[in-house]
């Protein structure tokens, strides 16, 4: 599948040259057949062109120029977004939605800004918008910005005559946020004299500290300051640091990945608040070199992965190298509380580990999702512990935990060893979940109002916005559902983030006409009022019913049970 998507890229790369203007100055081209003699005198006249090719002749068409600008790494194996997802979507709201993604912590969006932005597809029609920022441009900085890696894959598909400034830069940081320090300076190489500003200056002088040649670094930041460009502290105290000549750093202001490269590097204490402003790529940057600290390492690794900047994988890795006594993983597991602490998560992640399937695992297992519902972060932590719970069997004599365990493996897409635990549980809420993961069958509707009546009774404050969700997200996916009392639900107005009517209205059109691309767009920029899933019922039922409508039922169904697990149900 990679040879046939690099064969793709490259004949797409073959009909751009063959159809540019520098090729065409070549010569005239030689004829493939040979050239008919002219028509004799009183023949009939040639068709017009445009008109059908004739039995005794041939016409040719010139082919029009690819346009590179959704040129993708997925395929159909990588479960991709169909090729013609951009069918009848103006390129104009494309390019004016793509930078209202943001990063998200949700699992469901990320997976589908993942494979909106990577997918193979044929670009909208039309030009870009004079004085813009090209379509191409506006995607890889989101790509960029979300903290998508695998990123680089694509950039080094374009072709060279469709790099910009803005595509090279986002290469060099992706690469750095990638640990692939050679790349991101070979590219740096090649590219700063054809842009010659600051930015590839500073560039060129961070790649030669990295690569320890402290001196030509030393005598390039002294050329930018011989040339009064405008200061840049922070970097010249990691340059100058890096040399040999440490310097304070109180603050690091634009936290890039090529600038946290420089801060491992220089094994300098993290300023405050710069992982709170780093972006996705840049915590990945930090979390993966092996130069800084290993505590906030953690801190960086923790916030990268619930971005989907790392993988799951990583960030088991670095919490298995955080070292403890046998004494502090006891109390870790005794205590059933949690500091809101990367290394405390660390230990209990360990602890749980290295336990067999059994209840040590679960004693382990218990209080870090506890801590993880209190900070808001269950389901990102259930996609790192899920693995673990997949490997306990179902059991009555564990049925305290089987709440926990239903959730994480529902949450994690694993329907079938969740139903065991929903049985075991005995739950209804568990139920209607389950429902909201998988289709139910027509004559076993999902049991609304059992479980409306078993969230009042655990938690009458939060019980009105849960059977609110549940309410709008079950006929959103077309599930059945008993009859729930409205009556107890109703509760006054609350101010809520609700999308522009434009918005709403398009997005609703554009799934109402199979319009995929569009609907997954629009659909993505509703959800993402801040860095978390949207937690209005009505909005979120819009989202689930449009990707449902265009055939997106895994993704709206994935998205439904995210959104009632953050709701705490």
């Amino acid at each position: 599948m990679r040879a046939f998507r690099a064969s793709a890229a490259t004949l797409a790369t073959c009909c751009l040259l063959f159809a540019s203007p520098a090729f065409a100055e070549v010569g005239p081209p030689v004829p493939l057949l040979p050239v008919p003699a002219p028509p004799p005198a009183g023949a009939p006249a040639p068709p017009p062109p445009g008109a059908p090719a004739s039995a005794e002749g041939i016409r040719a068409a010139p082919l029009a120029p690819a346009d590179p600008a959704w040129i993708g790494t997925l395929g159909a194996a990588d479960n991709a977004l169909p090729r013609d997802l951009w069918t009848d979507a103006p390129r104009p709201l494309v390019a004016a939605a793509l930078p209202l993604l943001r990063p998200t912590t949700s699992p469901g969006l990320q997976d589908l800004v993942r494979r909106l932005l990577l997918s193979d597809a044929a670009a909208p029609a039309g030009p870009d918008t004079p004085g813009q920022p090209s379509l191409l441009a506006l995607r890889v900085d989101r790509l960029l910005v979300l903290g998508r890696l695998d990123a680089v894959q694509l950039i080094d598909l374009l072709p060279q005559a469709n790099t910009s400034e803005q595509i090279d830069r986002a290469s060099v940081e992706l690469r750095m946020a990638a640990s692939d320090a050679d790349g991101a300076c070979r590219l740096v190489q090649q590219r700063a004299n054809r842009y010659g500003n600051p930015w590839w200056d500073r560039a060129i002088i961070a790649c030669q500290a990295l690569n320890g040649a402290y001196d030509e670094a030393t005598i390039g930041l002294s050329a930018i300051r011989e040339r009064k460009i405008a200061a840049d502290p922070a970097f010249d105290a990691l340059i100058e640091t890096i040399g040999g000549r440490r310097q304070k750093l109180d603050k690091l202001p634009d936290p890039t990945p090529l600038r946290l490269a420089l801060l491992a590097a220089a094994k300098l204490p993290l300023p405050p608040e710069t992982l709170a402003a780093a972006g996705p790529a840049a915590l990945a940057a930090y979390a993966s070199s092996d130069k800084a600290p290993i505590l906030p390492r953690l801190a960086a690794a923790e916030k990268a992965e619930a971005f989907g900047a790392l993988p799951p994988g990583a960030l088991t890795l670095l919490y298995g190298s955080v070292e403890a006594k046998p004494e502090e993983r006891a109390a870790a597991v005794a205590s059933g509380r949690l500091p809101d602490d990367p290394r405390a998560r660390a230990i209990l992640y360990g602890v749980a580990r290295a336990n067999g399937a059994g209840a040590g695992r679960i004693a382990a297992l218990t209080p870090l999702l506890a801590d993880a519902r209190k900070r808001g972060a269950y389901v990102t932590m259930a996609r790192l512990v899920a693995p673990l719970i997949a490997e306990l069997e179902p059991s009555p004599d564990w049925r305290g935990f089987a709440g926990d365990a239903a959730r994480v493996l529902l949450a994690a897409g694993d329907f079938e060893h969740a139903l065991a635990w929903v049985e075991v549980s005995g739950a209804p809420e568990l139920r209607v979940l389950a429902a909201l993961a998988h289709p139910a069958r027509e004559d076993t509707p999902a049991p609304l109002a059992e479980a409306v009546a078993a969230l009042r009774q655990r938690d009458p404050t939060s019980a009105p916005h849960q059977a609110d969700l549940l309410t709008a997200l079950l006929p959103a996916l077309g599930e059945p559902a008993t009859a729930v009392e409205l009556a107890p639900l109703l509760r006054p107005l609350h101010e809520g983030m609700v999308p522009p009517a434009a918005l709403w209205q398009e997005q609703q059109e554009a799934s109402a006409q199979n319009r995929v691309g569009e609907t997954v767009l629009l659909s993505l920029v509703m959800a993402m009022p801040g860095d978390q899933l949207s937690p209005e019922p009505l909005v979120l039922a819009q989202i689930v019913a449009g990707l449902k409508a265009v055939g997106l039922e895994a993704d709206a169904r994935a998205i439904a049970v995210e959104a009632a697990l953050a709701a705490g149900i």
